[in-house]
């Protein structure tokens, strides 16, 4: 089917369709996903530079996200810093940086297949290193400096040949100081860019929507250009210039999609820090923003402040986040945005952007979900079977299938509209909890008797969950407010803050162990059942775990 690119252009930009469902090109584009793409690229360059990357054939990201806007003066980022105010680099900025700092890591040995762990801040040193590590043809990985454990865990299994970071975070890679390169951007531009094959992988990304955490997920070329064509074009409706912001958005879900959708269309990309906004949420409203992206968090701090936004045109909500539908339509009449398209925006990293998204319109919140445009999937028995879903309700599974993640997410359709179904397996906004790292850090502690991380449904949204962490403590007195506190800290120190859990308990008693290990099934039985606590309240119980106590901890902490 040829795509008139023009005509559906038109449509996403006046929210309309001729049909009720998913519009009849998108239907087309899950089967000639090649095809779409073709017509995309030819679209996307309109008037300006050509791109050098040719579907199904060739990649070349360092010419097409960077060279072909580096004649301007257009900005490729703007970052809010609390000590010098707003940030900027150019297209021909970073284009000159990045190519000094190619030369430079190609003479230190880096070159097309090596993999090369970016680990920094979003800012402009990232962009600079993502651009040189792209035109050498390396395979790249991203961290953000949070958590020594949950650095050294991901390098470990990683392995990586070399590491990109700023000096002061070299005190994060410990272990890995010989692959730390040395950036000093001196050196004069002196290389050719790579261009990657389809099938060859540009990155190696630690997903949180995969299990288990901190495994390394393959990004092909192909999907990884693809994914920012249509995001770029048609997902937030970038134009050259235009500013993307999302303040919140968990960067190793949505990093490094939303820089190349950004970058491919010559836009802005807004970084601001949600501590910042919350000091001053007007920085929000300091430049024109064609699309931004509101977590729960922000909803909820402009609501507050009532801050207003008429510098937007396009909103998007992350569908597996919890929906509070009174909050949403409070912050959509308040904040001034009931007249602007919002849309639902669901990123894969592994898949190179987005995979489930509704169109912009103008309309209420909701939870539709379809499958995005160029995207070739199929509905999979919640079983997890291998068979195609007999009905309308599947666990939604790109195509093709054998090299990728499986499938966690349900998809229902029902007279062809689809809506989020929410997980098949307890999550924390879709992104797996790294619940035995947590334990693991926190058994760790010297009053921790043992530790796991439970979960249990909230009974309010479906596919909400809570994560708690079970202590064991034994015999000794309860000391919750001091406990709490050390347990907050070694959490936000070894893994970030975002891996706190939703509820601390406390159990004054020995677990249940097997083989020298602790028995999570029988732990977490007996919590969800209430054993647990009718034990720990129970004389006889605290009778005998005092006597162990006394057997055990003779000579220090029991086992």
């Amino acid at each position: 089917m040829p795509f008139d690119v023009r005509k559906i252009l038109e449509q996403l930009e006046a929210g309309t369709s001729e049909d009720p469902g998913v519009p009849a090109w998108q239907r087309e584009s899950w089967t000639d996903a090649e095809g779409f793409a073709a017509a995309l690229a030819a679209a996307h360059v309109g008037r300006g530079a050509p791109l050098k990357s040719r579907v199904g054939q060739q990649y070349d990201f360092f010419h097409d996200i960077v060279v072909r806007h580096g004649s301007g003066d257009r900005l490729a980022l703007r970052a809010y810093d609390r000590r010098s105010g707003w940030q900027t680099l150019s297209y021909r900025v970073m284009q000159d940086q990045a190519a000094r700092r190619a030369t430079e890591w190609a003479r230190q040995g880096v070159k097309a297949g090596a993999k090369v762990c970016l680990l920094y801040s979003v800012g402009s040193e990232l962009l600079i290193s993502l651009a040189a590590a792209l035109g050498l043809g390396a395979c790249i990985s991203y961290l953000p400096p949070q958590g020594r454990r949950f650095i050294s865990r991901r390098l470990a299994l990683l392995q990586p040949d070399f590491i990109a970071t700023e000096p002061h975070q070299v005190l994060l890679v410990e272990g890995f100081e010989k692959q730390v390169l040395q950036s000093r951007g001196q050196a004069a531009p002196a290389f050719t860019s790579h261009t990657y094959k389809p099938e060859e992988p540009v990155g190696l990304l630690f997903s949180p929507l995969v299990e288990p955490t901190g495994t390394p997920v393959p990004l092909l070329a192909e999907d990884a250009w693809r994914g920012a064509l249509v995001d770029g074009l048609l997902t937030f409706g970038l134009g050259p210039g235009e500013h993307l912001a999302a303040p919140g958005y968990h960067p190793l879900q949505h990093l490094p999609a939303f820089l190349f959708a950004t970058l491919l269309r010559g836009a802005t990309y807004v970084h601001l820090e949600p501590a910042d906004l919350e000091t001053n949420p007007a920085l929000l409203t300091e430049q024109p923003l064609r699309s931004l992206g509101v977590t729960p968090a922000l909803r909820d701090l402009l609501l507050r402040t009532r801050t207003p936004l008429k510098n937007v045109a396009h909103w998007f909500r992350n569908p597996e986040e919890p929906i509070d539908w009174q909050g949403w339509r409070a912050w959509v009449r308040q904040c001034g945005v009931s007249a602007v398209p919002s849309s639902n925006v669901l990123v894969d990293p592994a898949a190179g952007g987005t995979v489930l998204g509704s169109p912009r319109r103008v309309r209420d919140v909701h939870t539709e979900a379809p499958p995005a445009p160029g995207r070739a999937w199929t509905l999979s028995d919640v079983n997890m079977s291998g068979q195609e879903a007999p009905g309308d309700l599947g666990v939604f599974t790109l195509l093709p299938g054998e090299q990728r993640p499986p499938g966690y997410l349900v998809l229902t359709r029902a007279y062809g509209v689809y809506h989020y179904g929410g997980p098949r397996t307890a999550r924390r906004e879709g992104r797996v909890y790294p619940g035995d790292e947590v334990a693991e850090v926190v058994r760790e502690l010297p009053f921790v008797r043992g530790a796991l991380v439970v979960t249990a449904p909230t009974g309010g949204v479906a596919g909400h969950y809570r994560h708690v962490l079970l202590v064991f403590t034994g015999a000794q007195r309860l000391n919750a407010g001091p406990w709490l506190q050390e347990i907050r800290r070694r959490i936000e120190l070894q893994l970030g803050a975002e891996h706190l859990p939703d509820r601390t308990d406390f159990i004054p008693l020995y677990p249940r162990k097997l083989e020298g290990a602790l028995d999570a099934a029988w732990c977490q039985s007996q919590y969800l059942t209430g054993a647990l606590h009718r034990k720990s309240t129970d004389r006889l119980f605290q009778a005998l775990t005092a006597l162990r106590g006394q057997l055990l901890e003779k000579d220090g902490p029991g086992v």
